[in-house]
């Protein structure tokens, strides 16, 4: 294994620990040392990599929001590298290279992609009886539903795929778990906002004869976990809804609220019972949703359990 290999391994397993230590202790009462030990890695190790605790919890966030991305098929920004990999951040208080503090090569505990799920969610899983731990969910639904939104599965069946494996990866995920965590506590200056009514992508909300709407803001993709998820679900729904895809008078915006409203009630209530990330919890919800969000026709097609793209 190359230096460079080790230390992004390295990295890597600093993470999931400090995700999982922070999603179990809470970020404030978790220590450095704490999880050094659980990452079976040297101080030195963690200090060639983040300077703060600080530093290390901006690196679980964009780790989280890198993940979240996938799961919605977001662009990434040049806050986050495809990996996670915060640009800039604290390796000034490494001397020369990680050998000098520990290479970090005794990670066998903490290293790996952090989908497989940690001890609490394997439980959960096992109580729910889905796939074996280690499986990794399945990832941007859109693309494995034919690419583009309005292709095959149509946006309202795009945003419950979506849905449904973003809330199987805050069970399965200790590591999105922990960034909607830190997101919530404040962890991540929070998203510019833009007025309803103007897409991230230019869309109009309301257009199509779905109902004009009423001024508000919602968040602008980009900055928080929250606000990459709040402009995602209400660009798709817009883009529904300039479809002609929502039953008449549905407004595109006020649907998005709902959405967003019951997902990010389901992580928060999960946080605390994994049993409120259960797959059967959103099937339910959006059962009770479809016959008012869509007209009969369109709504006899849809799965509110999850296309197979989603599984």
């Amino acid at each position: 294994m190359t230096r460079q290999e080790r230390a992004v391994r390295t990295r890597e397993a600093l993470i999931e620990a400090a995700a999982d230590l922070f999603d179990r202790d809470g970020q404030e009462v978790t220590s450095l040392a704490a999880v050094t030990a659980k990452a079976q890695v040297s101080a030195g190790a963690l200090y060639f990599h983040f300077a703060t605790k600080a530093d290390l919890a901006d690196a679980v966030t964009r780790t989280a929001l890198s993940r979240l991305r996938q799961i919605t098929g977001a662009p990434a920004t040049t806050t986050a590298d495809t990996n996670g990999h915060a640009t800039g951040n604290g390796s000034g208080s490494g001397s020369g290279n990680e050998n000098e503090g520990g290479d970090g090569s005794r990670n066998g505990g903490g290293g790996g992609s952090g989908w497989g799920g940690d001890a609490r969610t394997q439980a959960a899983r096992g109580v729910r009886g889905e796939r074996a731990a280690g499986a990794p969910p399945a990832r941007g639904p859109a693309a494995a539903a034919g690419g583009a939104r309005g292709d095959r599965v149509g946006e309202v069946q795009q945003l419950i795929d979506t849905t449904h494996v973003l809330v199987r990866g805050l069970a399965d995920d200790v590591v999105l778990r922990a960034g909607f965590a830190l997101d919530r506590a404040g962890g991540q200056r929070p998203a510019r906002e833009r007025p309803v009514g103007e897409g991230p992508a230019g869309r109009v909300a309301g257009k199509g004869g779905t109902g004009g709407e009423r001024p508000g803001r919602w968040p602008e993709v980009g900055g928080s976990l929250r606000g990459v998820w709040s402009g995602w679900v209400h660009e798709t729904l817009a883009a529904a809804g300039t479809r002609g895809a929502l039953a008449p008078g549905v407004s595109p915006g006020d649907a998005a609220a709902v959405v967003v409203a019951a997902t990010v009630g389901f992580e928060v209530l999960g946080a605390q019972d994994p049993l409120w990330l259960a797959p059967h919890r959103l099937t339910r919800f959006w059962t009770l949703l479809l016959p008012a969000l869509v007209p009969p026709p369109a709504r006899e097609a849809l799965q509110p359990g999850g296309s197979p793209a989603a599984h």
